[in-house]
């Protein structure tokens, strides 16, 4: 048996061979080492960027670890030509995630968040090395999936990404086939897709008028019925409706307007969590108000200036004076929709206003794709700048409010539009001072 060489790799990281070697150590007498990158024979790699020193504990420190990694990033075309020619005998599919170019892996995540891509790759960890795992990929993905993943809704989303992942692997050359699609996305028949379309449809224009018929009728005596039409009119989430508070109406020039920027989360049988949203998430966003949904407003708004509310006071308030649970209005929403749609309970179990407010964003106010994704704060990701220019524009709220009327003005008949003008003041400084003014005579004021 040969003597071992003296510059042979010394670990091994996702099946590719590193030298890590102690070097001098610094003046304060930290340790340090060095990284190489070395071919799967084991000999050296010449080039640029092969390797790395830093500063750890021992070889196998996470801060060498990351190094290590960072190095795969910067050779990944090496490392796939390697794969491909089937040298990196050991080689997990965790390499794919380091290996693959960026715009591969932009494809394989998707819009997925970063704790669904935490669960990717907590799942790619138990899988074998990618020379066993063509012959056992359904088995092995689908036991994987299941033991890191326990929800149900997340596991489908990990599914999807998984699936991704071994379709850039074979157009890559990588693996010959991706015999785990079956499995992990469902395939529906004709059939079934027509059931699935059915049971989510959107409500018709005929039960959108019905409800906000029923929401003006029985507003006025209870305040529910306005909650359900201002989340008619501005298509905002039950969390969102009921975390608004009295600070976020505001008008901007000539239009009155609610800024989302929280909501609120409950679960059966605890306490309703508020949790506000980070500026980038594309999820703070303002919503203007038509007349319709400022007549919601107005009832809304006088019993809390009533009884000398602050101004950051919650806008949805119970019998208590609380915040409104989202169960609770989820509840008389399902109540009011069953009036309205006979065959409600055979519907998804979806948000069935907001989902009718979406489509009629797109068929009768004309919006595009993506001003309807920004109006129901669904875009993934979004720079303040951007949200700056769209939201904070006076030109971009008056546009809206005006698409938005078109739609509002279909629901009302033409003899009850009088009745829901209102105009509102709000301004927020030293105290507060709110005026509102229908054309009924109200007039609340606070200073």
């Amino acid at each position: 048996m040969g003597r071992k060489r003296k510059n042979s790799p010394n670990m091994k990281v996702y099946g590719v061979p590193f030298r890590v070697t102690e070097m001098k150590a610094t003046t304060k007498g930290q340790i340090r080492w060095y990284a190489s990158m070395r071919e799967p024979d084991g000999s050296v790699l010449h080039g640029e960027n092969v390797g790395k020193l830093v500063t750890a504990k021992s070889m196998k420190a996470e801060v060498v670890i990351k190094a290590t990694e960072s190095i795969i990033r910067e050779n990944g075309e090496q490392v796939l030509e390697w794969l491909r020619a089937g040298r990196l005998k050991e080689a997990t599919p965790e390499l794919l995630l380091l290996a693959l170019p960026e715009e591969s892996i932009e494809r394989v995540y998707g819009k997925s968040d970063e704790e669904h891509r935490e669960l990717v790759r907590q799942v790619v960890k138990l899988l074998p090395p990618i020379s066993e795992l063509q012959e056992k990929m359904e088995t092995v993905t689908l036991r994987a999936v299941e033991k890191v993943v326990a929800v149900k809704e997340k596991g489908s989303v990990v599914k999807r990404v998984l699936n991704r992942l071994y379709d850039e692997a074979v157009s890559w050359g990588i693996i010959e086939e991706n015999r785990a699609k079956k499995v992990l996305i469902a395939v529906r028949s004709e059939g079934e897709k027509a059931d699935k379309n059915l049971n989510q449809r959107a409500l018709s224009l005929e039960e959108m008028r019905m409800l906000t018929a029923l929401c003006i009728e029985g507003m006025e005596a209870d305040i529910r019925y306005a909650a359900v039409l201002l989340h008619l009119t501005t298509g905002v989430k039950t969390g969102e409706l009921c975390g608004l508070s009295t600070c976020d109406l505001m008008r901007y020039k000539d239009v009155v307007y609610i800024e989302i920027g929280a909501k609120s989360v409950q679960k059966r049988g605890k306490i309703a969590e508020w949790k506000p949203y980070e500026r980038e998430s594309g999820k703070v966003r303002r919503i203007p108000c038509t007349p319709l949904a400022q007549a919601a407003l107005s009832v809304l708004l006088k019993p809390r200036l009533e009884v000398d509310a602050k101004v950051d006071a919650p806008l949805i308030v119970d019998e208590n004076r609380r915040r409104w649970d989202v169960l609770k209005l989820r509840a008389f929403e399902k109540e009011l929709l069953q009036k309205v749609v006979p065959e409600y309970a055979k519907i998804s179990r979806t948000d069935l206003i907001r989902t009718s407010f979406e489509h009629y964003c797109r068929a009768v106010c004309g919006m595009s794709d993506g001003q309807t994704q920004k109006i129901l704060g669904c875009k993934a990701a979004q720079t303040y700048e951007e949200w700056y220019a769209d939201y904070n524009s006076r030109v971009a709220l008056i546009t809206l409010c005006a698409q938005l009327t078109r739609f509002h003005n279909l629901l009302a008949e033409k003899g009850d539009r009088w009745k829901v003008a209102m105009h509102l003041h709000l301004r927020v400084k030293r105290g507060a001072s709110v005026k509102i003014q229908t054309e009924h005579g109200i007039k609340i004021e606070k200073w």
